[in-house]
């Protein structure tokens, strides 16, 4: 990526496309709005850093969320001795219809996982294929495949068909 207002042009374009997608991974990152906005504005920073040295060996795609990952997970660990107790589950889902206390334990389940599960979990989510996830996180395609699997059968037990 080059320099100056055409990297200007390319950053506005990189926010309008993946807003959304950053957003909710910060939602699964952080509990609370102000943290949720601090590691958006942390990623944005991140990328706009990163952006000149940007070659193109990977795609868009895929170097915008293992920025966004990185990010995340070196904040999280930075934060973890300092960061208050998550709200409890039954206070989070007060008022709430069954389908909010399904994304509630949801997101409480993403939480909850190992940091690796919960990058693997997020991109899958966001619509990643497994040789996309690859290329993120530098697992092998079929690795990712098995501890996805793994982990919906976790999230779902029982269940034989996740499609």
């Amino acid at each position: 990526m080059t320099r100056g207002s055409d990297q200007k042009r390319q950053f506005t374009e990189l926010l309008d496309t993946y807003r959304g997608p950053l957003r909710r991974l910060c939602a699964a990152y952080a509990q609370n709005a102000a943290d949720r906005d601090d590691l958006f504005q942390d990623i944005l920073l991140a990328l706009w850093r990163a952006m000149p040295a940007f070659r193109g060996d990977a795609s868009v795609r895929t170097w915008v969320y293992r920025i966004a990952h990185n990010v995340a997970l070196t904040r999280r660990t930075r934060r973890a001795q300092r960061e208050a107790r998550e709200q409890p589950l039954d206070e989070a889902i007060a008022g709430t219809t069954e389908m909010d206390f399904r994304r509630v334990a949801l997101k409480q389940a993403i939480r909850e996982m190992h940091p690796a599960d919960r990058m693997l979990t997020l991109l899958w989510l966001e619509g990643l294929t497994a040789a996309e996830i690859e290329e993120v996180t530098g697992m092998k395609a079929a690795t990712v495949a098995v501890r996805l699997s793994r982990i919906r059968k976790r999230l779902h037990p029982g269940s034989e068909s996740y499609e």
